[in-house]
């Protein structure tokens, strides 16, 4: 199903969308996903004539004839059985053509060939397929978590060929608990937890039911040329609905047993909460701009850390004449990229109960967490009922509403324990909808990067020194949003018209952030665990002097198992379940390098505040040298504001 592009880097409503909650399921791909490490150096030439794939853009487009319905696709061999062949044959004709050393990328084909191969029936091939993807693993909670259900398939089938039968049944039980249990559990937990919480929640009905909503518009739209996303999607579908989902009340099962074998066990120490550092109100320190690059901040939370425009008047007139109206404490920009009011992104187009949905955002982040109460159940309850159309515009409120959540949540990560922060907001209001409306268009692209510009001057003049940008812009997601929208005739179109339009957005963002030399800027790396280059992310692949990329650890100090890295990706921080609040003041807890971008912006901040006249290098040099080295991870780095700032204070 497509997402908004662009993306805030926060994965808090991972258990809302019903695709999302469906793949845990595969049976191939763990229910985590494919880890992705920085891609090691390639070649310099590529190997036996292959052509060298530096980008994901570099990657063939396949075009697929799907017609019709998705169920009725999934449900009819004569149609399916061929998306499969085709799928498959694609797949290793790229492998041997293109030189491919990115490894989430080899992931993905890896794990394709093994869904298909095991939705032919070919076992043996299918873990043959995954083998090879588990090899790719560099992080150690996604190692944990790979192969233990298929290979409880297989041991079921050399003792039974019924899926239903009491051998079967027992036998994959049986090798399925064992898999698990023999992994650390710390590094199983929240797999666990999703796998219990999902058999309460997802049916056949409510899986059917999802497909149709986010994959039959695609279909219509696609007018018979649909793009590789679109036919794995389909094989996604076939091997949950026939496959995995009469599996999944043992799998639950299972993990519920191992859960409540393990509710005793201690609960480690957080190692991040050691490096936490505040700013006494008594600090010899001054005021500093801290602009929060995002969709938006509920200011009545923070007032007496907002800075404040002493030219204009909340009165509908642009008293200063910079192009903005009544922008009092920052400013904002609406879904055309032109100027707009307002210090929370608009809500229009919600169509449920704001409240009810905040409730449904907290609840989901409990279940994540292995919460069982009332507000979990009740969330359970609603969304396992959705259907149809319902459905679809469930998931959109969410999107819509996890955007009205995020940037009054990062303000409060960004300014804790730091009396003299003031927020400047700089609001955008990001596409929700999954099918959206209109394609984007060149014109967009360039009105997006003369927002940035215009965003860049106004940071400069306000006297910002630090500015948290917890989002990325890919050109990839624009080919999404294209497939989406139905534009272009075939993949290789909507991928020529995707460059066009991201072009000048990357340009003059890159030319905004260059411009502005005084500024700190600080980007959350992203959460789909790939490559910020590979994925051509921005501003997180931009390389400037005055722009740190941010990636997510854990409270043990782990890379999180959502976390995007890459070459640049040098420092980390905590971005697992961190509290703030979210517009009305409730604390909820979200991860994400949204969550992790804002404690690396805590600390610059701080940092200026004691020490305003150190430029951007004298910061980044300050964080690194007083940073912790990640175990097994060479170059990369976690924050200590704690050291940081007493190396700071350190007399002379």
């Amino acid at each position: 199903m497509l997402t908004p592009m662009p993306r805030p880097t926060s994965s808090l409503l991972a258990a809302t969308a019903a695709l999302a909650l469906a793949a845990p399921l595969a049976l191939a791909v763990q229910p985590e996903g494919p880890a992705v490490q920085a891609a090691t150096a390639a070649p310099t030439s590529p190997p036996s004539g292959k052509i060298k794939v530096n980008t994901a853009d570099d990657l063939p487009r396949h075009t697929y004839a799907i017609t019709g319905k998705a169920i009725e696709i999934l449900s009819d061999p004569a149609r399916f059985d061929p998306i499969v062949d085709q799928l498959i044959a694609n797949a290793l004709s790229d492998l041997e053509k293109y030189d491919i050393t990115d490894p989430s990328t080899l992931q993905a084909y890896y794990d394709l060939l093994s869904t298909a191969f095991h939705v032919k029936g070919d076992l043996n091939r299918a873990i043959e397929w995954s083998d090879r993807a588990g090899a790719l693993e560099t992080k150690a909670d996604a190692r944990a978590r790979r192969g233990h259900t298929i290979r409880a398939v297989a041991a079921a089938e050399a003792v039974s060929t019924d899926p239903s039968s009491p051998e079967y049944i027992a036998k994959f039980k049986e090798v399925y608990k064992q898999r698990w249990s023999a992994q650390p559990y710390e590094l199983t937990k929240d797999a666990l937890i999703g796998l219990r919480n999902q058999a309460k929640m997802v049916t056949r009905g409510l899986i059917e039911s999802s497909f149709a909503a986010g994959l039959d518009p695609l279909i219509d739209s696609a007018n018979g040329k649909a793009d590789q996303a679109l036919a794995q999607g389909l094989l996604a579908g076939k091997q949950t609905l026939d496959l995995a989902l009469p599996l999944l009340p043992h799998m639950a099962a299972v993990a519920g047993e191992i859960i409540d074998a393990n509710a005793g066990a201690a609960v480690a120490a957080s190692k991040w909460a050691e490096r936490v550092a505040e700013l006494p109100a008594s600090a010899p320190a001054k005021p500093v701009v801290v602009g929060i690059w995002d969709t938006g901040v509920d200011v009545a939370l923070y007032p007496s850390q907002l800075w404040t425009n002493p030219a204009e008047s909340p009165n509908g007139v642009d008293d200063d004449q910079n192009g903005f109206i009544d922008d009092i404490h920052g400013i904002a920009f609406g879904l055309d990229r032109r100027p707009t009011t307002g210090a929370l992104c608009s809500l229009e187009g919600l169509k449920g109960d704001k409240s009810k949905y905040i409730d449904f955002v907290a609840a989901a982040q409990d279940m994540q967490a292995g919460v069982q109460n009332e507000a979990v159940a009740q969330f359970q309850q609603y969304y396992g009922a959705l259907r149809g159309d319902d459905l679809r515009a469930f998931g959109d409120d969410m999107s819509l509403i996890g955007n009205y959540c995020h940037g009054t949540h990062v303000a409060g990560v960004a300014v804790a324990g730091n009396p003299f922060a003031r927020i400047l907001h700089v609001t955008e209001n990001f596409p929700w909808e999954s099918i959206p409306d209109e394609a984007p268009s060149v014109e967009f692209g360039e009105r997006w990067g003369d927002a940035a510009l215009k965003t860049a001057a106004y940071l400069k003049a306000a006297d910002a020194r630090v500015v948290n940008m917890s989002w990325r812009i890919g050109r990839g997601m624009i080919e999404e949003m294209l497939a989406g929208a139905g534009a272009g005739a075939t993949p290789d179109e909507r991928a020529e018209l995707s460059r066009r339009i991201f072009k000048p957005l990357r340009d003059r963002l890159e030319e905004a952030i260059r411009s502005a030399p005084d500024v700190l800027f600080i980007a959350g790396s992203g959460n789909e665990d790939n490559n910020v280059d590979f994925a051509e992310y921005v501003p997180a692949g931009l390389r400037l002097p005055n722009l740190i990329t941010v990636g997510a650890v854990d409270d043990q100090d782990k890379f999180t198992s959502f976390t995007t890295t890459g070459e640049n990706v040098e420092l980390y921080a905590n971005g697992f379940r961190v509290s703030s609040m979210v517009p009305g003041g409730r604390v909820i807890p979200f991860s994400g390098t949204s969550a992790a971008a804002p404690q690396v912006a805590n600390l610059a901040a701080k940092i200026l505040a004691l020490r305003p006249e150190l430029k951007p290098a004298d910061v980044i040099a300050l964080m690194k040298s007083n940073a912790d080295p990640i175990p097994d991870k060479p170059g990369r780095f976690i924050i200590n504001p704690k050291r940081t700032l007493e190396a700071l204070q350190q007399p002379k």
